[in-house]
Order: C-alpha cells, then sequence, then structure tokens
C-alpha cells in the first residue's frame, strides 16, 4: 500500500486550495485556463461529428485525450481542497465534472454510444455561467459592468441550450440526414427556438418530445431576451437602474 507522508499532504491540500479557492487570485486564472479548455474540448466533440473533417479524427483525438488529462487533474485537485473531501465529489459540479471524463475513460472498452457521451461535456458551461454570475456580484448595480454581464449570460445560456438541444436531435435522430452532425442538429434548434421557420420533422417519439420541449426551451429564452432587451433600453436611453 502507498504511504504518502502526511507533511506532502498538507502540502498538496495547500496548494490546491490556493488553486480552487474563488476567492483567492490564482483560482480566477486556473478558472479562466479551464473555461477556456472547456470551450475547445466541447468545440473538438462538436466537430467531431461534421462528416467533411472525418479525416482530422487523429487530431481530435489528441484534444480530447489532453482536455481529459487536464479535466482529470482538476477533478482530484477540487477534491483534495475541498473540506471534508467528500463534499465536492458528492456536490452538482463535482458529478458534472465526473460526467466530462468518465466517458473517455470508460470508451478505452470501444463502447460506440460512450463517444457520443462524450457530448455530455457541455454541461461544463454551467460552470462558466456560475463564474460568470460570482463576477456580477462585485460589479455594481446601476453600472454598465451589470447590463454587460447580463448580456453575455444570457448568450452563454443561448449556447448552452443550443449545444443540448441539437446534440439531444442528433443522438436520438441518428437516420434523418438534416441530423447528420451536431452543427446540424443546432441549426435546428436555432430554427425551432425562433418558431414560425419550417424545419425538419423528427421520425421517433424520442425525437418529437425533444421537439416539443425545444420549443419550449426557446420560449423561455425569447422572454429572458425581452428582459434583457428591456433593460438595454431602461440604461442607454433614460439612465435607470
Amino acid at each position: 500500500m502507498l504511504n504518502v507522508p502526511s507533511g506532502t499532504i498538507f502540502t498538496m491540500k495547500k496548494l490546491a486550495q490556493k488553486a480552487f479557492d474563488e476567492r483567492g487570485k490564482i483560482s480566477h486564472y486556473v478558472n479562466d485556463f479551464f473555461a477556456l479548455l472547456t470551450i475547445i474540448s466541447i468545440v473538438a466533440v462538436v466537430l467531431e461529428t461534421v462528416p467533411s473533417l472525418q479525416q482530422h479524427t487523429q487530431t481530435f483525438l489528441i484534444i480530447e485525450w489532453v482536455a481529459v488529462a487536464l479535466f482529470t487533474v482538476e477533478y482530484l485537485g477540487r477534491t483534495i481542497a475541498s473540506t471534508p473531501t467528500w463534499k465536492y465529489p458528492t456536490s452538482f459540479f463535482g458529478y458534472v465534472d465526473l460526467v466530462a471524463i468518465l466517458p473517455t475513460f470508460l470508451g478505452l472498452g470501444n463502447f460506440t454510444f460512450l463517444k457520443s457521451a462524450r457530448a455530455l461535456r457541455i454541461i461544463r458551461l454551467l460552470r462558466m455561467v456560475r463564474l460568470a454570475k460570482v463576477a456580477r456580484r462585485g460589479v455594481t448595480d446601476d453600472s454598465m459592468g451589470v447590463l454587460s454581464l447580463n448580456v453575455l449570460i444570457y448568450f452563454m445560456m443561448l449556447t448552452f441550450a443550443l449545444l443540448v438541444t441539437g446534440t439531444a436531435i442528433y443522438l436520438v435522430e441518428p437516420t434523418v440526414a438534416a441530423f447528420a452532425s451536431i452543427p446540424a442538429g443546432m441549426w435546428w434548434s436555432l430554427k425551432v427556438f425562433m418558431a414560425g421557420i419550417t424545419v425538419t420533422e423528427p421520425v421517433t417519439a424520442a425525437g418529437e418530445f425533444l421537439f416539443v420541449f425545444t420549443r419550449f426551451v426557446g420560449l423561455l429564452l425569447l422572454g429572458l431576451l425581452i428582459g434583457v432587451v428591456g433593460n438595454v433600453f431602461r440604461v442607454v436611453m433614460g439612465g435607470k437602474k
């Protein structure tokens, strides 16, 4: 059994706490790095499904394993930094981060469905939304900074919704040419969000349910957009909070 000196464990815990404590300065750089890595890895997973890009499979594979290796380091670091240790792994974002790396490791068994399951990494975007909300707390309520962050958060939510619904229709309708890739599914979702635009009808029961769900999400996003635009006009035209 590996015997790790208590002093070494204490040092690792202190370093991990400095790196992942949201109140510290170092954590801002760490969070920015992993936010960028999340975007890169998600873009790679999305583009990997495009038939015309199949010749770049090796590049996508390298990006995947580099990202998963770093996400694993992050997961272990956050686990070590949490007090008690089980607090982070059993938290919502602990499960989210585990889902981001588990399909890739399980995919070593060459289970085809796990390759698609890597798209669940999209959920990591919720951490970025949370970080944006945390950043908003430090901005004066009547400043343009709050307005800018609200607009940013809205577009992050829109992107998240497009990725989730676009990936879902790609997975549940594999036989329909209009959903041949995740980008194609995202384009379909955007048209569903905008309502009134003719879209390809799903052929399965799961696809039909997803169509209704996507339309509902579009209505929610429209409500959020009206609120954001209303705030923009109030600040720009009237200078009010």
